[in-house]
């Protein structure tokens, strides 16, 4: 029995080393995934102003990609790797954020999910 036993934990042991030797990950799965591919999540939000969708505002997801808002006010980020990432918005000339927001804001980007976002500006002046 002892032989045995010694037998079959040198095959377990010859067997990781196998896998460690090739470059498999025998023990890690991302979370969300059951095929051992990375999740991955959309973030998506508006840029409002004055109740309506403001065009062409920058929008960065910090440390990763760009874009502008659509005429609607609307962007999104897909595919994003599931992640918590920093979203900032550019305030255009002769706006400023409404009461209560802030240019840079933390999301969570979930496998499958889509995290929404939302600034509000509002005028400062008046533009010809």
């Amino acid at each position: 029995m002892i032989v045995r036993l010694k037998v079959g934990i040198a095959a377990a042991c010859a067997a990781l080393a196998a896998a460690a030797c090739d470059g498999s990950n025998l023990f890690t799965v991302p979370i969300g995934t059951t095929d051992g591919t990375p999740g991955t999540g959309t973030v998506q939000g508006s840029v409002l102003a004055g109740g309506t969708g403001a065009g062409a505002v920058p929008v960065i997801l910090v440390g990763r990609d760009s874009t502008q808002t659509d005429a609607n006010g609307v962007f999104s980020f897909d595919s994003i790797p599931a992640a918590s990432y920093q979203l900032s918005v550019r305030v255009p000339i002769g706006f400023a954020l409404a009461a209560g927001q802030t240019a840079t804001r933390t999301v969570a980007v979930t496998s499958g999910g889509t995290t929404g976002a939302t600034f509000v500006l509002e005028r400062t002046t008046i533009v010809p």
